[in-house]
């Protein structure tokens, strides 16, 4: 999603033109600069839905930070996954290469045969639950089969873990997992009676739970340790694009459609009996000083430090 419509850049007077001679074009650049201001800030600004995944351990004191920010909403914090879903294709004859992965919406099976690919996609919205994906998966032919795993019968669908990448279902097949321990909000800071209030490193052992900084995604907590075990479902962003950054973004816009006017190539030019002659220009191109001025509260620094 762009940060600002059309409408907005064609109020400044040096778009306002192109707004009417070529609309696509402004649309182009409105995307390109919506784009360099997201990555260049490290936020997404507008209000989204995320889920994330993180490794547990022990943040009392070091926040565990989420990557958007300001959090409207956390719905979920989940850790402890276990395996949910088993998805086989057991027809190895027929079949050189069979494999499951995850998108965004759905499972998505694929298998080569003699070197034609076929690809089933199943919708989460379409099964959604465990029980129903794997009646879909089973309906399938060509040795496509699933079984549901730790009677994880009627749990979502949508709440599967991502794979990182497509898994082989032959020789065996293929765990998929869901995140099935709750973690709480702490209603009360955990307390030991040892060594005292918020100092839980060794003290408070078996406590888990969170508390959020929400201007900032910090997330200050307890969590079993392991390897991105924690995943987190959450709303974070602005319900309208702060005017700065829309006023940056219409400035970027500007910058990028009248530096396109100008014949970089060219150096020097005789007009009659005198001559013009252009600066140098830089070898990288950078954000104007005024863009980066407007962005300035804006900037997510911890990506920068953290990296």
């Amino acid at each position: 999603m762009d940060l600002i419509p059309p409408s907005r850049a064609a109020q400044s007077p040096a778009l306002s033109a192109l707004a009417g001679s070529n609309p696509g074009y402004l649309a182009s650049l409105i995307t390109a600069a919506s784009d360099s201001i997201r990555k260049t800030c490290g936020r997404d600004f507008t209000l989204t839905t995320y889920s994330e995944y993180y490794s547990g351990g022990i943040y009392i004191r070091e926040p565990l930070r989420l990557r958007q920010f300001p959090v409207v909403e956390i719905t979920r914090v989940a850790a402890s996954p276990r395996p949910a879903l088993l998805v086989q294709n057991t027809d190895s004859v027929t079949n050189q290469r069979a494999t499951i992965e995850t998108t965004l919406t759905g499972l998505r099976l694929v298998r080569i045969a003699s070197a034609i690919p076929t690809t089933i996609d199943l919708p989460f919205t379409t099964y959604p639950t465990i029980a129903t994906m794997v009646a879909a998966i089973i309906a399938q032919t060509n040795g496509w089969s699933a079984t549901i795993r730790n009677d994880f019968t009627n749990w979502p669908s949508a709440d599967l873990k991502p794979l990182q990448g497509a898994a082989t279902t032959l020789n065996g097949g293929r765990d998929l997992e869901i995140y099935t321990e709750d973690l709480q909000p702490f209603t009360a800071w955990p307390y030991s009676a040892t060594i005292g209030e918020g100092a839980c490193d060794d003290g408070c052992q078996g406590t888990t739970g969170w508390r959020l900084d929400d201007q900032t995604g910090e997330l200050f907590g307890r969590f079993p340790r392991g390897q991105l075990n924690i995943r987190i479902d959450y709303q974070a962003g602005f319900p309208a694009v702060p005017q700065p950054v829309q006023e940056a973004c219409v400035q970027l816009v500007q910058d990028l459609y009248q530096a396109a006017l100008v014949n970089h190539s060219l150096k020097k030019a005789k007009l009659g009996p005198g001559s013009i002659e252009l600066n140098a220009q830089a070898g990288t191109a950078a954000m104007s000083p005024k863009v980066r001025m407007l962005l300035a509260g804006y900037m997510d620094y911890s990506k920068v430090i953290f990296r």
